[in-house]
């Protein structure tokens, strides 16, 4: 079973009456040309002042390649968390996830979660709100007591740099979400803050243009579409199938596989920790872990590979075709 990640945001986004489609990816959508978003404009707000992120491209901060390698937590400091309140520790739970459970000045709970990369909560910008060029999509629950805020940094899908307000007191949340997405939107275009790797990372893997297109045709049928999930991981849907392959930070999946009642299988000098499911769909994941991590929730650089075939078919084996790709996979990781 893959290591969980805390990703609060897409359950309570479904609750979201102003966004429709939620439940995952569209199976039916295929990807087209992803590009960049310009950032050419000042704030929106007038009277803020610093500098405007440099025009994307190849080297701009907020291309897909240099978002990869951002630190989130750096960009909620306790030194940029004092203007809210009074900051609890940051927490890094994932390369691009990072939250701080804290108190406003009066002493109320008040959550950030700041993802980088984040296609859950990027929808459509509305009216002509942006931070510093970058347009900015915004949404409430209807309780008030989260508000989601993502300034977009590409599109096809829309994602970009995220943040998530919550408190057990609604309202007013909006307005530190967007204040705390324009600072970590200036910081990057400042500071660059670096993740902490090591050699043979798995953060700069571009995972969508990763695998050989026949490894996926072998899989999943020849003319699947190719959609990113965040800044590291691709989900490859044809009809009635899914195939996923992510690259993230979590518990090494040796350690969870009793609890887990996973199995290992050799991926040809790799073990992998295998878990099937059929029911009326069939499924098989396996996770392993790449390189140790230190400084997260997680101690472990993980790759997880997920085959899903919706309906189950007489005489399919998912795990074999779950095997073949994780197989590939593993030949082009980095060398550590």
């Amino acid at each position: 079973m893959r290591a969980s990640k805390v990703r609060w945001s897409v359950a309570v986004l479904c609750l979201v009456t102003v966004v429709s489609g939620c439940g995952g990816p569209d199976l039916a959508k295929t990807t087209g040309q992803r590009t960049t978003v310009p950032a050419a404009e000042g704030l929106a707000d007038p009277g803020a002042t610093g500098t405007d992120p440099e025009p994307e491209g190849d080297g701009g901060p907020f291309a897909d390649a240099a978002l990869r390698r951002i630190n989130p937590c750096e960009l909620m400091t306790s030194e940029i968390l004092s203007e809210f309140g009074t900051p609890a520790r940051s927490r890094l739970r994932d390369f691009a996830l990072c939250s701080n459970y804290m108190k406003d000045p009066s002493g109320k709970e008040l959550h950030f979660t700041l993802t980088i990369g984040e296609t859950s909560t990027a929808r459509n910008p509305e009216g002509d709100l942006k931070i510093n060029g970058l347009p900015v999509a915004q949404s409430e629950l209807d309780d008030k007591s989260a508000c989601f805020v993502t300034a977009i940094t590409a599109t096809d899908p829309n994602r970009g740099i995220s943040v998530q307000t919550g408190s057990d007191v609604p309202g007013g949340l909006c307005e530190p979400g967007r204040r705390l997405v324009e600072l970590a939107v200036r910081k990057i275009a400042e500071d660059k803050p670096q993740l902490q790797v090591r050699k043979g990372t798995l953060v700069d893997i571009e995972p969508c243009t990763f695998l050989d297109d026949d490894v996926i045709a072998a899989a999943v049928g020849s003319g699947a579409s190719k959609r990113p999930i965040d800044l590291h991981g691709c989900a490859y849907n044809a009809s009635g199938v899914s195939l996923r392959v992510e690259f993230s930070v979590g518990t090494d999946p040796d350690k969870l596989a009793t609890a887990a009642k996973t199995t290992p299988v050799d991926l040809g000098g790799v073990t992998a920790q295998q878990r099937a499911e059929t029911t009326s769909s069939a499924r098989c994941s396996l996770d392993w872990a790449h390189l140790p991590f230190e400084g997260a929730e997680g101690d472990s650089e993980v790759v997880s590979v997920d085959y899903t075939r919706y309906k189950a078919e007489s005489g399919e084996d998912p795990c074999a075709k779950a095997l073949d790709v994780a197989k590939a996979v593993v030949g082009l990781l980095p060398a550590k």
